[in-house]
């Protein structure tokens, strides 16, 4: 009988090296205090170091161990919003100034691996594919995003679509040359390499438990020591909602499944490019090292994770591609998401002077480097575009109430996907 193993660590973490950081144990000074080592956080430092600003990150557990260093890997422009909804939030100027905002953290993703370490870019373009038969909409999109965006997309009809990707699942599709896939996690942690050596001090296993005004800085208290610093930014997620409450109440956490197979041999998944579907909870996946696959999806408001994973991620596959036939699923863990109830990130600085970036759950690993670029600027006092994301200010979630809201949303979109692909069968 197949055995599927599925250890506590995610692919990511059986295929990297850390290095650690010390926690904080004792009262230390700076001019900026940056709380959270995911990517926001860890560019947020990178950044405000390199503008001379004396930096100091802390982390309650390790750098990138949350989401940013277990999600899929895909990088692209754009929000989890989507287009759509940004231009009827904004109109068409301000969303055009907010997609040029998103598409210059994915530059600032590429053009950091190319400069340090290649071999991070697992694969170029990403193609999304309709699991329903389409009147024209798709192509439409194709055309909007080229005239008035300036990202260049290529239409693919069904046929073209499935030389690529051999299911019956999948009908028209749209593929994005600027897009790639990197190794998150690695990603992270090459982050924090640039960061120290800049002069950022990083504190890992150091969980803040306040922030107070104090004369005209903050002091941030752990239960080892204290920063006081001049300014403060928050890059927290979900899990810790307490330190910061004007972000902290604006987000709700979601959670998203991934898994890793063995090394395949298959010929149904024809590109490195990664893939994903445009269900409203669909789901993505890749071809990574040794030729195994790896695929997420399952988006849900349920924190813990659910058993018997590998085979319900190993099921997901096989009902696109039977042809794959019964892969082993290696590893398989869970991420932790935060959003906000308008899905856009939460950017920006509160009454007391508190800045804060997070809420990048849905399309995080471009949003997180401009995050952590415009409060950088912002800090440096170099120019306020961080204000384009006024519009989108924390608003409470509604806390369990929410929480049960967004699951209910979620049964229900799945709903009407599995209605307009029962019309397309």
């Amino acid at each position: 009988m197949r055995q599927d193993i599925k250890p506590a660590e995610s692919w990511y973490e059986a295929t990297v090296s850390r290095e650690g950081y010390e926690p904080l144990r004792r009262s230390i000074e700076a001019e900026v205090c940056v709380v959270g080592g995911g990517f926001a956080g860890l560019v947020t430092a990178l950044e405000c170091q390199r503008r001379g600003l004396r930096t100091v990150l802390l982390e309650g557990s390790r750098v990138a161990c949350g989401a940013s260093g277990r999600n899929g890997g895909f990088v692209s422009s754009g929000f989890a919003l989507g287009v759509e909804g940004i231009l009827s939030k904004v109109g068409r100027e301000a969303a055009k100034e907010l997609y040029a905002l998103s598409r210059s953290g994915t530059d600032y993703v590429r053009d950091t691996i190319n400069a340090h370490d290649p071999s991070l870019l697992n694969g170029r373009g990403m193609r999304v594919a309709l699991r329903h038969r389409d009147t024209g909409g798709l192509k439409s999109y194709t055309e909007m995003m080229s005239r008035d965006f300036g990202e260049p997309l290529h239409y693919s009809g069904v046929e073209e679509t499935r030389l690529h990707l051999v299911s019956t699942r999948y009908f028209e599709s749209l593929v994005s040359e600027n897009a790639f896939h990197i190794h998150p996690l690695a990603y992270g942690l090459l982050l924090a390499r640039l960061a120290v050596q800049a002069g950022v001090t990083i504190h890992e296993n150091t969980l803040v438990n306040s922030s107070t005004r104090e004369g005209t800085g903050f002091v941030v208290a752990t239960d080892g020591g204290q920063v006081h610093a001049r300014h403060v930014v928050h890059c927290v997620s979900s899990l810790s909602p307490h330190v910061h409450r004007p972000s902290g109440r604006a987000m709700l956490p979601v959670a998203t499944y991934v898994a890793v197979t063995n090394p395949l041999q298959q010929n149904v998944i024809r590109t490195s490019a990664a893939i994903a579907d445009t269900r409203r909870a669909g789901d993505y996946y890749r071809l990574v090292n040794d030729g195994r696959l790896l695929w997420g999806g399952r988006i849900t408001t349920r924190i813990s994770e659910p058993s018997r994973l590998a085979a319900l991620m190993r099921g997901d596959m096989m009902a696109v591609y039977p042809g794959l036939g019964a892969p082993r699923i290696d590893y398989a863990w869970a991420g932790l998401m935060g959003y906000a109830i308008h899905k856009m990130p939460l950017i920006g600085r509160d009454a007391e002077g508190q800045w804060f970036a997070t809420a990048f759950g849905g399309h995080g690993v471009n949003t997180t480097a401009m995050a952590g670029l415009l409060v950088a600027r912002g800090l440096a006092g170099e120019d306020d575009a961080w204000r384009r994301f006024t519009p989108f200010a924390p608003r409470w979630a509604f806390g369990q109430l929410g929480r049960l809201g967004v699951q209910g949303s979620y049964w229900w979109m799945q709903a009407q996907d599995r209605w307009e692909e029962a019309k397309s069968a």
